[in-house]
């Protein structure tokens, strides 16, 4: 997903680092999953990772991406008669073998996709459009006219609905694991971000129809660490109320919020996805672009009254040996604070700071309104051993 603060592209530097601490594995808590990426390196490199995020679409990336150790096999799906007739088709076949041989080499090893990437094919396929909430308050048609929230064409939007509705079926008739659930789930969630007419965030769509949203949703397997045998777990909510019933940590891995703005704000159309607008309650929305209630999901981290004070309870409260934080010139916690609560509550001699400049996220173009300082942000990691 397109996401602030992803790790992605900076994962090798992350990798490096550790490998210089010689941190390989043991217990690891990443207290701010967002999606994924960090997490599941983690994981690869043998920690049992605990995840930790307020929203609820990184809950479910967590649960897909780092919890489940295995490909599911979706035994359950065989009392699904219009799934299982739908098999029966040469044409679902051939599309199921299309896929499977478009994965390559990256899959191989691992076990059997069919299963998956036959329900992915089924989900992509065979399922009538519906027309529900999100068709309702997030679609515009190819010449939308005021009023309508431009982040998904009708047939996209559509698409999405009857996705989601079967999904939460499935769930509720029992046919589908848990972790099942989660890992279509997580293909949805970036199926709908992929086709999504925004520049990068949800806080606001662009006025004309870009390239991206004018393709076809596709459901594409998620990126799961499989087979190491780790039982990882996810968590919803503050990571300061979490750290005090987890227990002894080997590292605790930070990536808080940078600046001011509230995710929750800015990823409530990914919300509104993974949590389902189904009775007894529907959303309430408001605003120009529909905004939900996110008044739980408020982040000390993202205000700078809040963020020092934050980093300080944080780490009184947390059991853990090392503590490793990313954070980039451009944040809210001034560099020196974040040398001095590393060093207070650290042992002081190994305090370590390195960095590295990279290309940013640019969310938006430049605006009279909006300007950024430049192309290039540098990235910082502290490191400190606690006492």
């Amino acid at each position: 997903m397109r996401y602030i603060g992803n790790k992605t592209k900076l994962l090798s530097f992350i990798a490096s680092y550790l490998d210089e601490l010689e941190l390989h594995g043991g217990r690891a808590l990443d207290a701010f999953t967002g999606t994924t990426a960090v997490a599941r390196l983690l994981k690869a490199r043998g920690f049992t990772v605990d995840t930790c995020d307020i929203m609820s679409f990184s809950y479910v990336l967590q649960r897909a991406c780092v919890v489940a150790d295995e490909y599911p096999q979706f035994p359950g799906l065989a009392e699904d008669s219009d799934l299982q007739a739908a098999k029966l088709s040469p044409h679902f076949r051939t599309l199921v073998e299309s896929r499977l041989r478009g994965q390559g080499d990256l899959f191989s090893g691992i076990p059997d996709l069919q299963p998956l990437e036959e329900a992915l094919v089924y989900l992509d396929t065979y399922l009538d459009p519906l027309s529900s909430f999100i068709d309702r308050h997030f679609a515009a048609s190819e010449s939308p006219v005021d009023g309508q929230r431009m982040y998904f064409s009708r047939r996209n939007a559509q698409r999405i609905d009857a996705i989601r509705h079967r999904l939460h079926d499935w769930r509720s008739d029992g046919l589908v694991t848990e972790e099942e659930f989660y890992i279509l789930l997580t293909a949805l969630l970036e199926a709908a971000d992929s086709v999504a007419n925004t520049a990068g965030v949800y806080a606001a769509f662009v006025k004309t129809w870009q390239s991206n949203a004018t393709r076809p949703l596709r459901l594409n397997a998620p990126d799961i660490v499989v087979g190491t045998g780790l039982q990882c777990s996810a968590h919803r909510g503050d990571v300061v109320e979490l750290v005090a019933d987890l227990g002894r940590l080997d590292l605790l891995y930070l990536d808080p919020p940078y600046n001011t703005r509230q995710y929750s704000a800015y990823y409530h159309v990914p919300e509104l996805i993974a949590e389902g607008w189904f009775a007894p309650e529907l959303p309430t929305l408001r605003g120009k672009t529909g905004l939900i209630d996110d008044s739980q999901k408020k982040s000390e981290w993202s205000t700078r009254a809040g963020c020092i004070p934050a980093l300080e309870q944080l780490l009184r409260a947390v059991d853990a040996t090392h503590v490793l934080l990313s954070y980039n010139n451009e944040g809210i916690i001034p560099d020196t604070e974040i040398e001095r609560c590393f060093r207070q509550y650290g042992v002081s001699s190994t305090y370590r700071r390195t960095e590295r400049t990279y290309k940013r996220y640019r969310a938006d173009r430049d605006s009279d309104a909006r300007q950024y300082s430049g192309d290039h942000v540098t990235e910082f990691l502290y490191y400190v051993r606690l006492r």
